[in-house]
């Protein structure tokens, strides 16, 4: 049987060197989906390099009888899952679901190997005046649900 451990070893191995980092693993009945990236940006080149390797890897275990295997980048509205993620990401806006399930939205300042620095900015208005106000959140990658890009495509 296959194990994710497996999977992730080999995808190191045929990465290690580069820039290309692992997001996830998702190994299913039937399927196995992985995630790559880098700091510039996986490229399809890439992705298929990685994909011949492990098709090389699993095609002597019987795996390819019964899976079908995808190898590429987790996509823009992807959430974040690894902090090499959020350091690609510094200066762009985030909405971001904490562990109890509050949602906060706005800028990642910094990143580090332990979480992130999120600028969130809210306004509310106080006898008709619109107060606004910010706040600078300190984030540890444990203690949130779920991180996402903010896709805007209003052209500035």
């Amino acid at each position: 049987m296959i194990e994710k451990e497996n999977i992730a070893s080999w995808v190191q191995e045929k990465i290690e060197g580069t820039d290309n980092f692992l997001v996830d693993i998702k190994l299913s009945t039937g399927k196995l989906i992985v995630a790559l990236d880098k700091p510039s940006g996986i490229t399809l080149e890439e992705c298929s390099a990685v994909s011949r390797h492990l098709l090389e890897q699993l095609e002597p275990t019987g795996f390819l009888e019964t899976h079908e295997v995808e190898v590429g980048s987790p996509g823009m509205d992807a959430p974040l899952v690894v902090p090499q993620q959020f350091y690609r990401r510094i200066g762009r806006e985030l909405r971001v679901y904490d562990k109890l399930g509050k949602e906060m939205k706005g800028t990642l300042l910094s990143a580090n190997e332990n979480g992130f620095e999120l600028k969130e900015i809210t306004s509310r208005k106080e006898n008709k005046k619109k107060i606004i106000s910010e706040t600078t959140h300190q984030l540890n990658y444990g203690d949130i649900r779920e991180a996402k890009l903010i896709i805007n495509f209003k052209i500035k």
